[in-house]
């Protein structure tokens, strides 16, 4: 414990000496610490008799009282050069640290001054004296050292010191050879251990209650707290991690964590010896099974416990049960990189792959193919069957593409109607022929979707690494264009990709490019067709048609960018556009015939589903409302047959302004009478695939015919477009027909060249 004392023949001893040892005056002590129960007797050269314990002795002399009153600071100083060397004292105060000390020398000294009996000289040496109803400076003592992490032998340590700086320096006063001298060590050697006890008692009960205190404190927590001996051993576990282990009445001691917990011991078990030897926290993450459900993970960690001698004496551990977290983390995960409709890989991850496995071949050497695949018709299924049956029909198809490839390759949505397919390791070019044939078929059998057949395609584009490109970029866009020649090529089939699709494709792009700009640049225009009334001959409408005065390619008809606008959302513009071009010609038209005169515009069935054309479509109904039956509409069977509720709703939002519908080229795609009817349909288009040769092919004379007489039974108008021939003409004026357009009449002219054809000849048409 530090420190030396004086034995009476001057030889030194250590304070931590057991049996302690003071003589004076053949007065014998004999001390046994840490509890110092002390033994007295008289030495026989003395030939005094042991004094009985029934009597009562007398007042003591002032002396060793009267000292240690004069003297306390300088004891107190003696005795805080050792207190200074216990690592628990390190960084406490002066004041702190003798705080408590003075307060046990001033009561030792106080009843150093009054008389005792030999009972109560008895009980006090053995740490049972009557005790105050204040809380006393030994017992105050023993809480604070509690309090400050000291250990006992700390606690002890102390005490002993401070006997000894007392004696120590009495002894240099030569107070030990005053009379009654030995009556008064063995006194204050008895107070000394009176207040020693009184401290360890109060040390013990805060120890307990500090224990009781973390216990309660690290049961309640749903974290797993244990602590291991260097064996594995469990020294203490709270009652998480008791839950975890094998049932069992009490935790036994000695109980290896690695038997009494199988779930999580072993796994703990194997990291206890890499902490012992690097003496250093450890961390990690861990699974633990359960009877019934999904395992638990934990995270843990354990923390060498260091002596003294910087020696793991035990290990503490901690573990919490982050399944939660875990499972949080795999469904970000899961968003981040997995299309959350189909469960297939989404762009992002199938990127990420293509990349790998490009570096991969170039390791390896050998080839990877990349498909890209895009559904058929998808958009007409969605837009007809509504959104949920266009889900599950993406779903079904994901997994028929899927069950085609092996599990090494990647099936990815990219996004919309749009998947990928990686094959790695190709070795003959016939095997990726075969594959994207069988993704062809499986995509071509009927899907069943809410108890109806839907039929869609596939198209296809393949392109090969190294054969290519050699960047993933490069592998998408090739793929991507030998798709788009598929579909172009019509659809339902695969297209290798070459350099001539590069090189088409750039010019694609250019012209798209360009497209944007166009209307800026005002390099569009709208041209009118005349429509005449058969029987007189008379120009009574026109169709507007858009036109591209392109600065390179010189006047661009809408077949060759129509298309174009549609797919990149410019329709919307461009059709707005139109229809204002056409609504402000039908009112100068109407006041120069000086009659109502109609124009037709062509209604895209992009500016019905498209998000864009939303927040133009009030300013379109407005400008319908306005024109009333100077405009004429005219759109396809296939959206009138669209029943998705948006576009119905559109559809009845433009019947109730007033304007009139035409029904154009009908007769090639899907017709309804029930849908020609509900829509209030003014007008029918004969396409002219049947008035090109309705002269000479009986087929087309009788659909044609057919035509006229259905749409009069139903109380429409019939107008026949792409007249070139005198004959044909003739032949529709004899089955009826109401109107006619083409070349025969007038060719597309500009809206100055139309107001000419208005303004000659009484309204009537060129012959």
């Amino acid at each position: 414990m530090g420190g030396q004392g004086h034995c009476g023949e001057g030889r030194s001893i250590a304070y931590a000496d057991v049996p302690r040892i003071v003589a004076h005056d053949g007065v014998t002590i004999l001390r046994l610490l840490p509890f110092c129960a002390t033994v007295r007797w008289r030495s026989s050269s003395v030939g005094a008799a042991c004094m009985d314990e029934n009597a009562t002795s007398t007042a003591a002399s002032p002396g060793l009282s009267d000292f240690i009153h004069a003297n306390l600071d300088t004891i107190l100083e003696h005795w805080e050069q050792f207190a200074r060397g216990i690592r628990s004292a390190h960084g406490m105060n002066a004041d702190t640290l003798r705080d408590h000390a003075a307060g046990v020398l001033t009561a030792i000294a106080d009843d150093l001054e009054h008389a005792q009996t030999s009972f109560e000289q008895a009980e006090k040496s053995k740490g049972r004296a009557p005790r105050e109803a204040a809380v006393s400076n030994a017992e105050l003592h023993g809480a604070d050292r509690v309090a400050r992490g000291f250990s006992v032998n700390d606690t002890v340590s102390e005490f002993r010191a401070l006997r000894a700086s007392v004696l120590h320096l009495w002894r240099e006063a030569e107070g030990a050879a005053s009379p009654g001298a030995g009556e008064q060590l063995i006194r204050f050697n008895e107070a000394i251990d009176q207040a020693l006890t009184e401290s360890m008692e109060r040390y013990a009960v805060e120890k307990e209650e500090t224990t009781r205190r973390f216990d309660t404190l690290l049961s309640s927590s749903p974290d797993l707290q244990y602590i291991l001996a260097v064996d594995g051993s469990l020294i203490y576990a709270n009652k998480a991690f008791l839950h975890l282990c094998e049932p069992s009445a009490q935790l036994l001691p000695r109980d290896n964590i690695a038997r009494r917990c199988p779930t999580i011991g072993p796994q703990l078990a194997r990291e206890l010896p890499h902490v012992i030897e690097t003496r250093a926290p450890c961390s990690g993450e861990l699974s633990c099974a359960q009877l019934s459900g999904p395992a638990l993970t934990y995270r843990y960690v354990l923390m060498p416990v260091l002596n003294d001698a910087g020696q793991v004496e035990s290990i503490t551990g901690t573990a919490r049960n982050i399944s939660e977290l875990h499972a949080s983390r795999e469904e970000i995960y899961k968003n981040a990189y997995y299309d959350s409709l189909t469960e297939l890989p989404n762009r992002r991850l199938f990127l990420d792959r293509l990349e790998q496995d490009v570096r991969h071949a170039a390791r390896t050497g050998n080839a990877l193919a990349l498909l890209f695949v895009d559904l058929d018709f998808f958009k007409e299924v969605n837009d007809r069957s509504g959104h949920a049956a266009g889900d599950l029909l993406l779903q079904e198809s994901a997994r028929r593409i899927a069950a085609c490839v092996r599990a090494t390759d990647t099936v990815a949505r990219i996004g919309g109607d749009e998947f990928t397919v990686i094959l790695t390791e190709v070795n003959k070019l016939s095997h990726v022929e075969i594959l994207a044939q069988e993704v062809l078929d499986a995509l071509a059998r009927p899907f069943r979707i809410d108890q109806k057949d839907v039929h869609v395609s596939g198209s296809i584009g393949v392109t090969l690494y190294p054969q290519d490109a050699s960047t993933p970029g490069d592998l998408v866009r090739n793929a991507d264009q030998a798709m788009y020649v598929a579909k172009q090529a019509g659809r339902n089939r695969f297209s290798f990709f070459t350099v001539e699709m590069r090189e088409s494709a750039w010019v694609r792009l250019q012209m798209i490019d360009e497209l944007r700009h166009a209307l800026a640049r005002q390099q569009l225009d709208v041209f009118y067709q005349p429509i005449v009334d058969l029987d007189t001959g008379v120009i009574v409408k026109a169709e507007a048609l858009v036109r591209w005065h392109h600065p390179r390619h010189g006047l661009v008809l809408p077949e060759e960018f129509i298309g174009l606008a549609e797919e990149t959302g410019l329709i919307d513009d461009i059709g707005a556009w139109v229809l204002a071009q056409a609504a402000a010609c039908a009112r100068a038209w109407s006041a120069l015939a000086g009659a109502p005169f109609q124009i037709s515009v062509n209604k895209s069935p992009a500016e019905f589903t498209g998000r864009a054309m939303i927040q133009s479509w009030d300013n379109d109904l407005a400008l319908f409302e306005r024109a009333g039956k100077q405009i004429a509409v005219e759109i396809t069977e296939g959206l009138l047959l669209n029943d998705t509720p948006g576009v119905q709703a559109r559809l009845g939002q433009l019947a109730q302004t007033g304007v009139q519908f035409s029904i154009d080229d009908f007769g090639i795609g899907y017709s309804s009478m029930a849908y020609l009817k509900k829509f209030k349909v003014d007008f029918l288009k004969i396409d002219q695939s049947f008035v090109k040769d309705i002269a000479t092919n009986l087929n087309s004379s009788v659909f044609a015919e057919t035509i006229v007489l259905m749409a009069h039974k139903l109380g429409l108008k019939v107008i026949a477009e792409g007249i070139e021939t005198a004959e044909q003409r003739d032949v529709l004026k004899t089955m009826g027909c109401d109107y006619a357009q083409g070349f025969l009449f007038s060719k597309p002219v500009s809206s100055a060249s139309f107001e000419r054809l208005l303004a000659g000849n009484g309204n009537r048409a060129p012959e």
